[in-house]
Order: C-alpha cells, then structure tokens, then sequence
C-alpha cells in the first residue's frame, strides 16, 4: 500500500517481531522496510531520526511503553508526531481513571501533531473525549481490491442455492469474541427451518477454543461447524472466496479489519453493533447487517434471511464490494499527503548535520503491540 507509493523512504518500527497471541508467520519480507526495537533497541530509533530532519512519526496507540518512549525522543528532537487509534474500549471508569485518561488526552493533543482515527465513530468518539475535531483525521485500515470478484456462487446457480449458506467467522477465540453467540445463532436457525440452512466455519485458535468446540457438539452442530484453526492472510481471502457471507459477533471490536477484507471480496457481514468496522461501513444499503450484541436468536433470524433469498444475498453482496472500492489503498496515500503538507518538519531543536529524504508512512500494531513509521515530506 503506502510503502509502494513512498519506497524505501517507509520505514515501519515494530515493539516486537511477534508474540504468543499472534501465531503468524513473520510474512514482511522484503515489501517494505522494517524494524523490531526488541532487537535493535530504541537507541538505533533515536539515532535515524536525529539523522532525518524531515522526519514525521506516526505511532499505533497513545498507551504503550512504545509510545511513551517515542513521544519522549519526537518532543525533544521537535518531530511531528501524529497518533494512528482504534477505538478506546468503551468500559465505564471511576471518575478519577476518567479524569486523569481525559487530562492526559489534553496533554497529548497539544504535544502531537494530530489524531488519525480509525472510522468515523472512532473520530466522534475522540471528540466526545475533548479532542479538537481539527485535529482528529478519519484513516481507517485498508486493504487491496483484487480486481477479480464475483457474488456467492448460490446467487448464480440453482444447484448451488440448494446447499446451506456458508457462514465463516474468523479471529482469536477469546471470550469477548463472543463465537458461542454465532453457534448458538446456527443452531436455533437449522432448528426452526427443520434442515440444515447454514454452515459455520470459525478460523483461528486461542484459549477458548475447546470450550467452543465443545459447545458445538452439544448442540449437535458437529457436522456443520468446523473448525480449521489459525489461518494465515491468504487463507483468510480463500475463505472469504468460498463463504457467502462474513459473522463478527464481538461484544466489542475496535476496528475489526476482517469486515474490509469480507467487504473487498464482495460478502455481506453479518456483525454485533459492537464491531467499529461495521458500524463505520454500515450505509443502509444492506451489506451489513447488525445484531445487538449477544443475541443470537436475532442472528438466527438474519441467516434464515439471507438462506432463504438468493435476490438479498446477491444484492448484499454487491452493495459490499461497492462500499469497498469507495476505500481503495490509493485514498491512504491520499490522506497522507494531505497531512503531512500540514507538517512543518523544519522546526528542529537537533539538526543533522545532513538531510536525508527519508518518507514514508503508516503501521498499526504488529504482534499485539503499537508500532511506529517515521516519515518525512
């Protein structure tokens, strides 16, 4: 994406190459260059940019030791600093953990250059905390539009639509994920039709995955929902290919990039109004379809729907792709041009001695922790 329009001058820092919660294969290679600090500490960050006086940093997160350390070695060179956030958690504090997050979000707004939040209820929410919408930027994940793309194949063919909708739900099994609520949802909608409507496959590993597995053999969905494990990006585009439609049933989600890539594929995303990504995407035109979080007997029922109506699912499908095309990867690069024109890389307190043409861009998080691109005009 933005390492191919800025080259070599996109230079990504990650905490670390990678931990025990995210079992994927270290898969950069030679797409763009990188760093991991937990292997060449932050003094070698410190060092490349005092080097480039048109350094602009961009940082995963505002609550890491990454960031604190960064934001220290930004402020004391005078880099411009921008933060990349998913949306906070929206758990209730004690007034006194409120007050002090939204002292210090008042601290970091004056510090930083701006905010690039991740979809426009991350934007609203930053707002609502105290931050200037001026400087909040609306820059969500992105992903690649495969210029090949069709609707479920169920949509095209008669034989087809006599098989169960293929349901694929994908991520951590971890509980507040919430997978039992799309079991349950698969279950209670073969029940009430007397057949076999829908199919699940839920993807990836994590601590609650027997417990899942379990629950599924005692609904006696053991024939219709599998479980292949971790799947790496290219399977997950394979699947996608071979659902009909997307199900995210998190109590919460902070962005949640699996609705782009289902959406990119041209499938419909079934998803609990705590999932940000499918609230930001959401346009009433039916690609999305929202459940309260939690209730799988109104899961059940949009399933039924999207079994039962080939002329929904095609349309859903289409309304999807059409939505994702409005986000190509060429609008990131857009968006970041436009803020880093606003920058003024020249106010130094330590000029290098020579200027280098270091630019690049943006990373999010990488094996769980906030990341770090430096950047320059």
């Amino acid at each position: 994406m933005l390492n191919d329009t800025y080259g070599e001058s996109f230079v990504a820092w990650f905490a670390e190459r990678a931990n025990e919660e995210f079992p994927h294969r270290d898969s950069n290679g030679p797409l763009f260059a990188h760093r991991y600090l937990s292997e060449v500490g932050y003094w070698q960050l410190f060092k490349e940019l005092k080097a480039d006086w048109e350094a602009v940093v961009i940082l995963g997160g505002w609550s890491s030791p990454m960031t604190n350390q960064t934001l220290f070695m930004t402020t004391a060179l005078r880099i411009p600093v921008f933060i990349w956030a998913d949306h906070p958690h929206p758990r209730k504090r004690r007034w006194l953990a409120e007050r002090s997050r939204r002292l210090y979000l008042a601290f970091l707004a004056r510090l930083v250059s701006g905010f690039l939040a991740c979809g426009q209820p991350t934007v609203e929410h930053l707002v609502s905390l105290g931050i200037a919408r001026k400087k909040i930027t609306n820059f969500p994940y992105w992903v690649e539009l495969a210029r090949d793309w069709s609707v479920p194949t169920r949509c095209l063919d008669e034989e087809a639509a006599k098989q169960p909708l293929r349901l694929l739900a994908a991520g951590r099994h971890v509980p507040v994920k919430q997978f039992e609520v799309a079991i349950r949802a698969v279950a209670l909608a073969n029940s009430k039709a007397g057949r076999v409507l829908a199919t699940l496959t839920i993807a990836g590993d994590g601590p609650e995955s027997e417990s899942l597995k379990n629950l599924a053999q005692s609904l006696g969905c053991e024939t219709t929902v599998s479980f292949p494990g971790w799947l790496e990006i290219r399977n997950v585009y394979e699947a996608l290919g071979e659902a009909d439609a997307l199900v995210l049933t998190s109590r919460f989600d902070a962005f949640g990039v699996v609705v782009l890539e289902a959406m990119a594929a041209g499938r419909p995303v079934l998803a609990s109004n705590g999932v940000i990504a499918a609230l930001d995407r959401d346009e009433g035109s039916g690609a999305v379809l929202l459940h309260p979080a939690g209730d799988a007997a109104f899961l059940a029922k949009q399933i039924a729907e999207l079994a039962n109506d080939r002329e929904q699912l095609r349309s859903a499908s289409v309304a999807a792709r059409s939505i994702a095309e409005q986000w190509p990867p060429e609008r990131a690069t857009k968006i970041v041009d436009e803020i880093l024109a606003r920058t003024n890389p020249n106010l130094r307190l330590l000029r290098n001695a020579k200027a280098s043409t270091v630019r690049s861009s943006v990373n999010a998080e990488h094996g769980g922790s906030a990341a770090v691109a430096t950047s320059g005009k």
